[in-house]
């Protein structure tokens, strides 16, 4: 298996609030833009948290997982043989993942 968690990843709606609040909780460094930050330790431990500007949406999960694989395809597909649904694709070019969901509905990304 080529699987690892890379990040947790909280959508929300006050991106520098909610940077302030888990880099100063975990001790992590924050780095990232207006849609995007990473927070990772330091010392270069532990999984990384990345924070997400969302919108509200219903029926959203408010954290999912980033999934990296060395072979996207074939993940993917191990993945929907094991039960995962495939909900859609990035929506820019620049982006490098899949978005799939388990047997009840939780969405993750399967990023390369």
């Amino acid at each position: 298996m080529t699987l690892r968690v890379a990040s947790v990843v909280i959508n929300c709606t006050d991106l520098p609030r909610m940077a302030r609040f888990w880099s100063a909780a975990l001790g992590y460094t924050a780095e990232g833009d207006d849609d995007w930050v990473s927070l990772t330790d330091p010392a270069g431990a532990g999984v990384a948290v990345a924070l997400q500007r969302a919108d509200t949406e219903v029926g959203k999960a408010e954290v999912h997982l980033d999934l990296h694989a060395d072979d996207q395809a074939a993940e993917c597909a191990r993945l929907l043989a094991l039960g995962a649904t495939h909900r859609r694709d990035h929506h820019d070019p620049a982006d490098d993942y899949v978005v799939l969901a388990d047997p009840e509905g939780n969405e993750f990304c399967l990023c390369v």
